[in-house]
Order: structure tokens, then C-alpha cells, then sequence
């Protein structure tokens, strides 16, 4: 009886642990605070808005990722730990975006291939793709290479300094930006709160959490609207029910 009694208790503080708890954070960026900045819990969908001076609070706990977005900033994601919550605030870095231009309507018919800029077919890279290339990724048998001279330095100072590494999270935080835009195109703001019920405060938490599944990834990818849009409605039920549990 004491032993069950003990792992009942065990049991009981463990889940008491594990509740989800306010995290006081601030967003800056270049050591000042970025007002009217999303901050969403991946674990829970739940999002938040910055303050005048980039204050935030966010219930969290021990492993949960934070996402930062905005328009204004560079995507960024943040695992949280005890030592998250022993600071007070919690300061999370993230950069400015490029400066965004006046809207420009470009011709879709105008293509690379149609200029006569790249053959026909081959496989276009975005920028971060392209450094990536340029970059290299270096594995241990690529040494031969180098010992018999085929192979161009480049690529193991990279391995080494850890530059190949940043260019791939460069690449993923690219790949997710660029899929948001084009989420944005396939669903209105007016259709994500008229058709899937997500409340207007939690929309660009909505996205994020469609963008992170790999079903409406490829059929964006595949351009196929019709099927990302039957996915995103079926995600829209599991993002409401986790809202409804906060």
C-alpha cells in the first residue's frame, strides 16, 4: 500500500511539473524591445502580441518551442528551459526583416526560363539555396579530394567554422517564409474566420501551425490548392481544440 501510495504521489508531482506555467519574456532587436510581434507556443498553438516596449507573457513549460513572428522581423524559434524562467524577463534576439516596398504587380507569365535567363526545367534555388550551394557540405570522404587537389578548400573551413550549419537553418527559415506567403494567397483572413472558425487574435498563430505540417508543405509545393485547402480545414479542427484546452 505504501508503495502504491508513493507512486501515486510520484506520479501526481511529476504532472505538477509538467503544468504549463506564465513565462515573462521581451522581443529586441539590436538591444531595443519590438512592439506588435507574434509570440506562439508550437506545443500549444497559443499566441500572443508584443507590447509597446516587446514584453510578453506566454504560458510554457521546460522543452516547449516559441516562435517569433512578424512582418517586421526574421522568423526565429526559441526552446525553453528552467533557465528560461529564471530570467526575468526571458530575452529573445531576433533581426529585422529587409525593408518591405510598396506593393509591385508583376506579370506572372514573366518567368527566368521565358527571358532565356536558365534552360528550361532546371531546377530554380531561392537565395538561402543558393548560398548553401555555394557553401558546401563537407563529409569525411571528401578528404581524398582535397589530399588529391579535386576538391576546393572552401568547403572544410565552412565544416569547420560552422557556416554550412547556419546556411541549412537559413535555407528551412526560408523554405517556412516563403510557404506562409503562399499559405496567405490560398486562404483569406475573411475564410479562416468565416469557414474554419479560428478566432481573428489567433490567425497568423493558425498558419504557423498549418505551415509546420508536411501534408500542406508538399501540396502548396505541388501546387495543388484544392488539397491544401481539404488539409488546412481538417488542421483548423485540431488547432481549435487546442486553444479551447488554454
Amino acid at each position: 500500500m505504501n508503495k502504491l501510495i508513493a507512486i501515486v504521489l510520484f506520479i501526481t508531482a511529476t504532472a505538477f511539473c509538467q503544468e504549463r506555467k506564465p513565462l515573462q519574456g521581451k522581443v529586441v532587436s539590436d538591444g531595443n524591445g519590438v512592439a506588435d510581434v507574434f509570440v506562439i507556443n508550437k506545443a500549444t498553438g497559443l499566441e500572443i502580441k508584443t507590447n509597446a516596449v516587446g514584453n510578453f507573457t506566454i504560458a510554457s513549460k521546460n522543452g516547449d518551442i516559441l516562435v517569433v513572428y512578424s512582418p517586421r522581423v526574421t522568423i526565429r524559434e526559441f526552446a525553453v528551459s528552467d533557465k528560461s524562467f529564471a530570467e526575468n524577463p526571458y530575452v529573445v534576439e531576433v533581426e529585422a526583416s529587409s525593408l518591405e516596398l510598396d506593393e509591385v504587380v508583376v506579370d506572372g507569365s514573366i518567368t527566368a526560363e521565358k527571358l532565356g535567363i536558365v534552360p528550361v526545367g532546371q531546377k530554380q534555388y531561392t537565395p538561402a539555396e543558393r548560398k548553401l550551394y555555394t557553401t558546401g557540405d563537407f563529409k569525411f570522404i571528401s578528404l581524398l579530394g582535397l589530399i588529391g587537389g579535386s576538391m576546393p578548400f572552401d568547403p572544410v573551413l565552412n565544416a569547420i567554422n560552422g557556416r554550412t550549419k547556419r546556411m541549412k537553418k537559413l535555407v528551412a527559415q526560408e523554405k517556412r517564409e516563403l510557404l506562409l506567403e503562399k499559405l496567405h494567397n490560398i486562404c483569406t483572413a475573411t475564410e479562416i474566420t468565416d469557414t474554419f472558425k479560428v478566432p481573428e487574435e489567433h490567425i497568423d498563430g493558425f498558419l504557423y501551425f498549418v505551415i509546420e505540417d508536411k501534408d500542406v508543405a508538399a501540396h502548396i509545393d505541388a501546387k495543388n490548392e484544392s488539397l491544401a485547402k481539404f488539409r488546412v480545414t481538417e488542421l483548423a479542427q485540431k488547432y481549435l481544440a487546442l486553444i479551447k484546452e488554454e
